[in-house]
């Protein structure tokens, strides 16, 4: 990779994630909540997460519903051998 085209991104502040902060403060994440609720309804019920989006009330718990639907669309490949 070419020194120039590298792109430095600053570490986030320790302050810009915290489990129990009420999910209706972080406006972002909210939102990527709820859009990942909207492509939840479009998958078979074996697919859908099980989980009632009306609970999701931490960015912790927000966190760990968007990671089930990430690992539904996003299945690991096995490598071959």
């Amino acid at each position: 990779m070419n020194p120039s085209n590298r792109i430095r991104i600053p570490k986030a502040a320790r302050s810009s994630y915290n489990p129990n902060r009420p999910l209706e403060k972080n406006t972002l994440l909210l939102n990527q909540v709820r859009h990942f609720r909207e492509v939840e309804k479009k998958l078979s019920p074996e697919q859908q997460s099980g989980v009632n989006f009306d609970s999701i009330k931490t960015e912790a718990q927000a966190a760990e519903y968007i990671q089930k639907l990430t690992s539904v669309l996003h299945p690991k490949v096995k490598k071959a051998t």
